[in-house]
């Protein structure tokens, strides 16, 4: 088999397993945002081949090109939007936050704005190349930035086992991929170039092996916890499951840890400092708060013990003259911002508001 021929192979097998894990995604799990997201991708990854095979025609024979026409520009346009849908589904899968930042939803527009409508605006020229193709990378590696930051943070506090070997096989394809074809193909690499096409072919090559391993290796079940973890937040109030003895004794255990002696007072305290006080090894201690008591990160579940205690501090009357921050630091958090983000995000506002509250009918505690 020639090279031209085997390259072709290659991009048909993207294509064919791109349309395989899209329609495997709005099959399984049509309802999930993650789930459409990652079908958008499998698309505009189809887009960025098809396109491909027009733009290096100039190295590829006449027989093994692709015609597209007057869809260029869309095909284009489709390909680009990639990193910021990443950077949206790695914030859906991991960031385990409500609200996705709006000034970033607006960059992902204005770069939505440059790949298309501004190139029909501006002429070719210096102006021309820095808002048509450097801005865009700009943000386009922006946004891969963004992504890779939400996979790795919190990454230790990830209760969710298949999440956590998610956020591995996330940042391979953030290295392998997004960053290769956003910033080298782009800006590093002269695209009118021979190195450039065989950067193509390399991208090309390492990312058929990603779409094989989720289709054949990735069990449906493999796929439904880290792409349903941020689909709908905890909910520690849910009765749990029946658990054995050894369950229970150890919830126990637990409880009396959390309640009784407060480690959460702890401003360190991490799933290995718990594991050692329960006797435990970390991937079990892991297990049972994230499907005994119903949270997808420790941070969230160490939250609720030190709100709650920070809620009957505040509205102490005997307390009224303690600062907030002493409050904060004999809770166990490090900072007073941090205090007031995980205070907000439990009780929908500001401590010094709860505080200032009357007592008639204050929120509820966690």
């Amino acid at each position: 088999m020639n090279a031209p021929l085997l390259f072709l192979c290659v991009d048909i097998a993207n294509i064919v397993a791109c349309v395989l894990l899209g329609a495997r995604m709005l099959v399984s799990r049509p309802r999930l945002l993650s789930a459409r997201l990652i079908a958008l991708i499998a698309f505009d990854t189809i887009c960025y081949i098809v396109l491909s095979r027009y733009d290096y025609r100039a190295w590829i024979p006449q027989p093994y090109r692709f015609d597209v026409g007057g869809f260029g520009p869309w095909l284009n346009f489709a390909q680009n939007l990639t990193p910021g849908l990443f950077m949206i589904l790695c914030f859906t899968m991991f960031a385990d936050k409500p609200r996705f930042p709006r000034w970033l939803l607006a960059l992902f527009f204005v770069q939505m704005f440059l790949e298309v409508p501004m190139r029909w605006l501006v002429k070719d020229g210096a102006v021309g190349d820095i808002a048509t193709r450097m801005a865009p990378a700009l943000l386009q590696a922006a946004f891969v930035g963004f992504a890779l930051y939400w996979t790795i943070a919190n990454w230790w506090a990830d209760l969710i086992q298949s999440r956590r070997r998610a956020r591995i096989f996330t940042i391979v394809v953030i290295g392998l991929n997004i960053i290769g074809s956003s910033l080298f193909l782009r800006v590093v690499i002269a695209q009118n170039s021979l190195a450039n096409y065989y950067a193509h072919l390399a991208l090309g090559a390492s990312t058929l092996p990603i779409f094989l391993f989720i289709l054949v290796f990735l069990s449906d079940e493999e796929l439904r916890a880290p792409l349903s973890a941020g689909a709908e937040p905890p909910a520690p109030g849910d009765p749990p499951p029946a658990v054995s003895p050894e369950i229970a004794a150890v919830l126990a255990r637990l409880a009396a840890l959390m309640d009784v002696e407060r480690v959460y007072r702890r401003p360190s305290l991490s799933v290995r400092d718990l594991a050692d006080l329960l006797q435990l090894p970390e991937y079990r201690v892991r297990k049972i708060i994230h499907e005994q008591l119903r949270y997808a990160n420790f941070n969230a579940f160490l939250h609720n013990y030190r709100i709650r205690e920070a809620c009957q501090q505040l509205r102490d009357p005997a307390m009224r003259r303690i600062p907030i921050l002493s409050i904060a630091l004999s809770t166990g958090y490090q900072s007073i911002n941090t205090f007031n983000r995980g205070f907000r995000d439990v009780m929908g506002m500001t401590p010094s508001a709860y505080r200032a509250m009357p007592p008639i009918m204050p929120p509820a505690c966690p």
